[in-house]
């Protein structure tokens, strides 16, 4: 009776998903899997024919409506495009009474208030597999009771960030499966998770939280392509892994990540401004 409740709440709120990769996709086929009517769910997409295509098999394409139509509409709304689109998304945007939140990872809750002159918060999930299978983590700043509601009803786990900072641990820290499964040696990894608790408290709950999700592999061909495929060329989880690789410890491998994080959240930002100087 209580998660419908939940459901009830956000049905009466409507949920709206502004960018529909595989982060947006992962969100709303999750709200609608835990009863979230289909109806009080709207998605908007820039048009691009293999997201059209793939919205269509995942019977999603009903839920399309216009930027404008969500911000309006919607009671929470989801921005989840690419750092680097929202320049273009403060020319569409009509403001309405929405509680915005952006899960664009680098971009600074000030520089969105800059950009769509409307106030936000932010909220960073694990990757959408982790969404789908009901084993992610997500985390916030500043806090919101709806974003929880919004998480529970998501089946997610919750970890607290304490300030805006956190957000770049948690976004090295859910890279985590992946390096754990490189460096091979638990019981080290657990170690330096130990040494950099006090520095990085975050790092400590999603190392609980990865060693959970973890999965078993039958050769270490397969381990490895796992692997592989968690990569993305110039990413977070290519400066930790291959700091690994160059021989650093974990902790080292961690703190990595969380430089590359800032780098590309400075990289993002010069990008944005350039964008809306244009």
């Amino acid at each position: 009776m209580i998660k419908k409740d939940k459901i009830e709440f956000l049905n009466d709120r409507k949920v709206g998903i502004v960018g529909c990769g595989h982060l947006g996709q992962s969100i709303a086929l999750s709200l609608i899997k835990n009863g979230l009517k289909r109806e009080t769910l709207f998605l908007s997409s820039r048009g691009n024919p293999k997201t059209q295509s793939r919205l269509q098999a995942l019977g999603l394409a009903q839920n399309l409506k216009t930027n404008q139509e969500i911000f309006q509409n919607a009671g929470i709304i989801l921005i989840t495009i690419r750092p680097q689109d929202l320049p273009e998304l403060k020319k569409t945007m009509v403001p309405g009474k929405g509680l915005i939140v952006s899960c664009m990872a680098g971009v600074p809750i000030s520089l969105i208030n800059t950009a769509l002159n409307a106030p936000v918060c932010r909220m960073m999930f694990s990757g959408p597999d982790t969404i789908e299978q009901e084993s992610g983590v997500a985390s916030m700043f500043p806090e919101h009771e709806d974003l929880k509601l919004l998480l529970r009803c998501m089946n997610l786990t919750h970890i607290r960030s304490k300030s805006e900072n956190d957000l770049d641990v948690f976004t090295a820290g859910v890279c985590m499966p992946a390096a754990i499964l490189k460096a091979g040696h638990r019981d080290e990894a657990q170690k330096a998770i130990y040494e950099i608790a006090d520095e990085y408290p975050l790092f400590s709950e999603l190392y609980q939280w990865a060693v959970s999700v973890l999965p078993h592999f039958q050769t270490q061909k397969e381990q490895n392509q796992y692997i592989e495929k968690m990569v993305t060329k110039g990413g977070v989880t290519e400066a930790i892994i291959n700091s690994l690789c160059s021989g650093a410890s974990f902790d080292a491998a961690l703190r990595a990540g969380v430089s590359r994080t800032k780098q590309i959240s400075k990289e993002i930002q010069r990008s944005i401004l350039s964008g809306l100087q244009d």
